[in-house]
């Protein structure tokens, strides 16, 4: 029987974490107390590389600390205790004591039935190649120890187009059943296996504003988070690998999730900012790095990609951005020269908030590739 809602809680999510722990160090525990570092060879049947579940570089054997294979089995920087926040908020815009940083509690939905003029409004001009490589005062929230200049990286060239009969965007979800606040979530209840609920519907508005902007897309629907929430990074990988070669034009991947927090009061955030009177949902682009030591050696292209879909969206729908994240994992993005995260709204977002926001950074992206 397939479920219609199921329920992931915080508490089983640190409780699978720390089950890891114990399963690994049960297993290894004689080999990393007796040697300074751990080999990892790529023939397909080393133990190791099995664990961490990553692809690994390109070279014959690679060398990780202890620390590193143990926070990679985990999940998390077992020394860093910003790290474990990630994992319930899976996308954060950083650690702070500063009470005033933290968002507000969701703020009332607007009744779905309602329609006014501004939501048949006219859409803004798409921005041209100048205003789009000209941008001031973007914000980056850098996780890792990486000096970048989003700014200067917005104003250089990228490699992407959309001069191609041929798909040019994937669209994938590794986190599949996420799914917006509404009837369909009560509770800590953040997954839906409903495709009209959850996070594949905002990929289909994205998908469709892509195309109506003259740019082809491919939507892969694959659950990659359900029945198994553990290992969804590695699964979604597979998915992409096996696009890129069916669709071997493609040079953009983009992995729609949406963000999710709950405060001791149980209410949920959301994000959003109010277009002509509508309420749409935010969006964060999140880029990826090597900074954990996997292979990401072209990184910044992906940041310069997203600088400029960032600057894009701030001269066509100003609010609609939150700052780019900039992160010490890969999420799988060293696979293209244009793979991203986009958190499209939080869990505190109804579904209409975050299809209109995944309309509207699309066509932010359109104009960013269509300038070209």
């Amino acid at each position: 029987m397939k479920f219609k809602t199921f329920v992931i809680t915080k508490k089983k999510l640190m409780a699978t974490a720390l089950g890891a722990i114990m399963v690994v160090s049960g297993a290894i525990a004689a080999k990393l107390l007796t040697e300074k570092s751990v080999s990892v060879f790529k023939d397909g049947t080393n133990v190791y590389e099995n664990i961490l579940s990553e692809e690994l570089p390109d070279s014959e054997e690679k060398h990780f600390s202890i620390r590193t294979v143990i926070n990679k089995i985990v999940g998390f920087d077992m020394e860093e205790p910003e790290t474990v926040i990630s994992q319930y908020s899976p996308i954060f815009e950083g650690t702070t004591s500063d009470t005033e940083d933290i968002p507000e509690p969701p703020a009332e939905e607007l009744p779905e039935e309602s329609t006014s003029e501004e939501t048949q409004s006219e859409e803004p001009s798409l921005p041209d190649k100048a205003q789009i490589c000209s941008s001031v005062g973007l914000k980056l929230n850098n996780a890792t120890k990486y000096d970048v200049d989003v700014n200067a990286l917005c104003s250089e060239e990228i490699s992407l187009s959309a001069d191609t009969s041929e798909p040019l965007v994937l669209i994938v979800h590794t986190h599949t059943t996420e799914c917006y606040n509404g009837d369909e979530m009560s509770g800590e209840t953040e997954r839906n296996t409903d495709d009209t609920l959850n996070v594949v519907a905002v990929g289909e508005e994205i998908k469709a504003t892509l195309e109506a902007n003259g740019i082809n897309a491919v939507h892969d629907t694959t659950y990659h988070d359900y029945p198994s929430y553990q290992g969804a990074y590695s699964r979604a990988l597979t998915t992409i690998e096996n696009q890129l070669k069916a669709n071997p034009s493609i040079k953009i991947v983009l992995d729609v999730h949406r963000d999710a927090f709950i405060y001791p009061d149980g209410s949920k955030l959301s994000v959003s900012y109010d277009e002509n009177g509508v309420s749409t949902a935010q969006v964060m682009l999140v880029v990826g790095t090597n900074s954990m030591g996997l292979w990401h050696d072209n990184w910044r292209e992906n940041l310069k990609f997203a600088s400029k879909i960032q600057n894009a969206a701030e001269i066509m729908y100003p609010g609609l951005m939150r700052p780019i994240n900039l992160r010490t994992e890969r999420f799988n993005e060293h696979m293209t020269l244009g793979s991203l995260i986009l958190e499209v709204g939080s869990n505190g977002n109804s579904l209409a908030e975050a299809k209109a926001g995944g309309r509207e950074v699309a066509r932010a992206m359109a104009a960013v590739l269509n300038a070209k």
